[in-house]
């Protein structure tokens, strides 16, 4: 078992100092007065692709504006190819899904370039055996500093249906690397009994594997949001309202397996969402803008090194907890047992008969029409199917048996399609 530095932050950039002078984002440079543009940023890509073999810098798909939308990837002594990532560790930061919140994306920079310097001994061993990627998938929304992309969709709401350039490149990393852990970093809107610093929250939905649940619960208690306090931040879960330290209601983050952090569940990864506060949240900040915004990017670099810390000290678990997790969605799936829930999240039980099917299906017939319309989508989703003379069966007896009902049972409120349910399967 290896242990992160004390305070990794602090530790790569004073092993880097000087080199990093040259590697600055334009955000550092002004000190926390302009946000970096997408231009600036690909230019500081390219300049870390160059500087360092640790760094690869590649294209992964198009936006709905025609922008290339990059990944990073930091290995050592280089990153791993795809065909060899799975052999070791993946951990994948989705840095900016929203274009309006920019500190995500300026954390990842940052702790990109700092991955790609450092001379710690242990981050050395850790990037020997794991490949840390870094995709920021709406350059369009950057540009406008809009929340969706250029058609205006808010793509994290679009990860069961696919239907927008932007989550179809974020599937394809996810489905083609196969990542350990996600963690996907957004900002919120502080107010009245929902002003800590920085929020975090794991998969809500019921049909996430129980010991993904528990394994990003501790990732994010034990690991970001503890990595964030250390630096002296306030911390909380997203979407819970809390008065003298007892929260008293849920006004967001619920279990929808459209959402990024409920489908990484769904696809047996373990995951989280950060989020920093956007806005003041203390005197100091209200008089100081720069110091606000310098806080909302060190609060996101330091939930990520959170959680490459939960992946440095549980590797084999994490690795071991997703293998075991998709052979035990197929294995039910194929024995009809467990129930399917369509409502409902961790902490809180459908309300409705319509909400949770005890009896599950065996799978789905398709037709042909709706096979050639969703083929590309189960594609990506890596769900299968076995035509038949109607269009095709989509069993449940597959890894994917958690997302199958939710993209097409009549009950599922985001479904993609209406399929009919099967009680035989071929």
């Amino acid at each position: 078992m290896e242990e992160a530095p004390t305070s990794v932050q602090d530790t790569s950039v004073r092993a880097t100092a000087a080199k990093a002078q040259d590697l600055r984002t334009p955000f550092e440079i002004s000190n926390g007065a302009a946000w970096t543009s997408v231009a600036e940023a690909r230019n500081f890509n390219q300049r870390l692709d160059d500087s360092s073999p640790r760094v690869k810098v590649e294209r992964i798909g198009t936006s709905g504006a025609k922008q290339p939308i990059q990944m990073v990837s930091v290995g050592y002594p280089e990153p791993k190819p795809v065909s060899e990532a799975a052999k070791g560790s993946v951990i994948l930061f989705n840095c900016s899904i929203h274009g309006n919140e920019p500190s995500g994306r300026e954390g990842c920079m940052q702790l990109a370039r700092d991955m790609s310097t450092t001379t710690n001994p242990s981050w050395i061993r850790l990037l020997k055996e794991t490949t840390v990627l870094f995709t920021t998938i709406n350059p369009d929304g950057w540009q406008a500093d809009t929340r969706g992309n250029a058609a205006g969709v808010d793509i994290n709401r679009d990860f069961l249906a696919l239907a927008t350039p932007e989550a179809r490149a974020l599937a394809k990393v996810m489905r083609d690397w196969k990542p350990d852990v996600l963690n996907d970093l957004h900002e919120f809107g502080p107010r009245e009994f929902y002003d800590s610093q920085v929020l975090a929250l794991w998969p809500r939905n019921r049909n996430v594997d129980p010991q993904i649940h528990g394994l990003s619960q501790t990732m994010v208690n034990d690991y970001s949001l503890a990595q964030v306090a250390s630096d002296g931040y306030t911390t909380g879960i997203y979407g819970q309202l809390v008065k003298d330290g007892v929260p008293f209601q849920q006004i967001a983050g619920d279990g929808q397996g459209r959402i990024l952090r409920n489908y990484a569940g769904l696809q047996h990864i373990t995951g989280q969402l950060t989020e920093t506060a956007g806005d003041a949240v203390t005197p100091e900040e209200e008089s100081d803008v720069t110091l606000l915004n310098r806080r909302r990017v060190v609060g996101q670099y330091d939930s990520a090194v959170g959680s490459v810390s939960m992946l440095i000290e549980n590797r084999q678990t994490l690795a071991q907890a997703s293998a075991d997790a998709a052979s035990k969605a197929a294995q039910a799936g194929a024995e009809r047992s467990g129930v399917v829930y369509f409502d409902g999240q961790d902490d809180m039980l459908p309300t409705t008969p319509e909400g949770a099917e005890p009896h599950p299906m065996c799978g789905y017939q398709l037709s042909a029409a709706q096979l050639t319309d969703l083929r590309p989508v189960l594609e990506l989703h890596g769900i299968t199917w076995k035509r038949n003379r109607d269009g095709a069966v989509v069993t449940m007896a597959q890894p994917a048996k958690t997302l199958i009902p939710l993209m097409f049972d009549a009950r599922a409120p985001f479904n993609v399609s209406e399929a009919i349910p099967l009680d035989t399967c071929p």
